[in-house]
């Protein structure tokens, strides 16, 4: 008998799960890698709704598997019950995910209760933009109003309006300074611009912070902005100067192109670089054929020697970025 070369899945009886009310099983299959398989469990345990399926969909926030906690987080959000919200509320301002997170904030948007608007606030200052953004989302839809111009350029900012914050009344330079420090760039380059359309003296301290920005993008607004601050033009190279620089090392690319000809031109950034490789490999194995071994690599490694000394007068033409 021939043997099958695949294992034949079948697919769960989720409507069976649900005439049982098996929500330990419905709850398994919320990190199913079917997607529809999901669907279908998380549809069937908001039919299920009741006392025993939310506490069960509660304990399970925890679970180790993040799919999971997302699945979760998402019935929690349908069902709207009020007791899932200290365990949002955990999730929000401690889950390593940035998904998990980002669904917690939207779910407890849903739910809309008051006890979790201490929590939404603190995480408008999340490190993750995208958690950010479903807070402010999540605040917005409750009537959540700023109590003052530093929660207001929090919002602003986590909301993706930053057009809308020099217009305010009265914009504070320091929520604008702590996202300088975010992962993002283009956060930081937000950030810096309008730090230069306050014409705000207090921005000076931000200028030797934004300078030294390993992105490009940041230090150039950097440079456009802080002129407007009175910043004196000369304290701009002094503080470009202390970044950190990028280019890739020499000596690296240049071993790497000596025993592997091609690579160290990849690790430079240049898409090509893996294709030569493949080319010599290839070709010593050609030659290897019809030649004494010791031939195609020294042809190989003759040509290895070129790319050294491009690789090396290559680099040192490069730009500091």
């Amino acid at each position: 008998m021939p043997s099958v070369p695949f294992l034949i899945t079948r697919t769960p009886d989720v409507g069976r799960y649900e005439r049982e009310g098996n929500s330990d099983s419905l709850i398994s299959l919320l990190a199913h890698p079917d997607f529809t398989v999901q669907w279908k469990a998380a549809s069937a345990l908001e039919r299920l709704q009741g006392k025993e399926t939310i506490n069960k969909l509660i304990n399970a926030l925890d679970h180790p598997d993040r799919k999971m906690r997302i699945g979760v987080v998402e019935v929690l959000s349908d069902l709207r019950d009020i007791q899932a919200v200290p365990g949002l509320l955990l999730l929000l301002s401690k889950d390593e995910s940035n998904e998990v997170r980002w669904a917690s904030a939207i779910a407890l948007g849903e739910i809309g209760d008051e006890s979790a608007r201490e929590g939404l606030l603190r995480a408008l200052k999340d490190p993750d933009k995208y958690v950010r953004y479903g807070v402010a989302i999540a605040l917005e839809k409750n009537g959540w109003i700023p109590a003052d111009p530093d929660e207001q350029v929090y919002f602003l900012a986590a909301a993706q309006r930053w057009d809308n914050i020099p217009d305010l009344a009265k914009v504070p330079v320091g929520p604008l300074i702590h996202h300088l420090r975010d992962f993002d760039p283009a956060v930081r380059a937000h950030a810096v611009k309008i730090l230069g359309e306050l014409h705000d003296p207090d921005a000076k301290g931000a200028c030797d912070l934004a300078l030294r920005d390993i992105s490009g993008a940041v230090r150039w607004e950097a440079l456009m902005a802080f002129p407007k601050c009175n910043i004196p033009l000369m304290h701009l190279p002094r503080g470009l100067s202390r970044r950190k620089r990028e280019r890739k090392d020499p000596y690296v690319a240049m071993l790497l192109n000596f025993l592997f000809v091609g690579l160290g031109y990849n690790y430079l950034g240049m898409w090509w670089g893996f294709l030569v490789f493949q080319i010599n490999v290839t070709s010593i194995l050609i030659l290897s054929l019809f030649l004494p071994a010791f031939i195609p690599y020294l042809v190989s490694y003759s040509i290895s020697a070129i790319a050294v000394v491009h690789t090396w007068y290559y680099v040192r033409g490069l730009p500091d970025l």
